[in-house]
């Protein structure tokens, strides 16, 4: 076995042990792990520890799983699993189901995180990224001032 494959083996079972810290049986955490791993990966590669991993993908599973998902709370991101939609409308994704808010947690996140002065004359300098994967929505904000990202999913 190359080294590059021993890695990644070795990585999957610390986050499947992970996964079981956090309270799922051995087969839930299997089969949780393999729902998620290929869309994370390619998200965000295999730089976080086995910790924040199994922990992202314990986030995004009970996001998927939340069953008060409602289009007219403004508190809450609207999940969409767009294999289930693909399902359901078989010409095309109607896309006015999705609706983006940002919640109050996730503003005040966003007041504690943002340091930078505007440098545009209109004072805009945060751009808010919405990126609806198959394992549910990915929220992003990035200053253009410094060009840092933060990682609002998880709120």
């Amino acid at each position: 076995m190359t080294d590059l494959r021993l890695m990644r083996k070795h990585y999957a079972v610390g986050v499947i042990d992970q996964l079981q810290n956090l309270g799922y049986s051995e087969e839930e955490a299997k089969i949780i792990f393999l729902r998620h791993y290929r869309n994370l990966k390619r998200s965000f590669g295999l730089n976080m520890n086995v910790h924040d991993f199994a922990k992202t993908i314990d986030e995004l599973e009970r996001a998927i799983n939340r069953k008060d998902q409602q289009l007219d709370d403004p508190t809450h991101v609207y999940v969409v699993n767009t294999r289930d939609q693909l399902k359901k409308n078989d010409k095309r994704v109607d896309k006015s189901n999705n609706v983006f808010r940002i919640s109050e947690k996730m503003e005040q996140k966003i007041k504690e995180w943002d340091s930078c002065v505007p440098i545009d004359v209109t004072g805009a300098k945060l751009a808010y990224i919405f990126i609806p994967t198959e394992l549910g929505l990915i929220i992003k904000v990035r200053c253009d001032v410094c060009k840092r990202e933060l990682l609002l999913s998880d709120l």
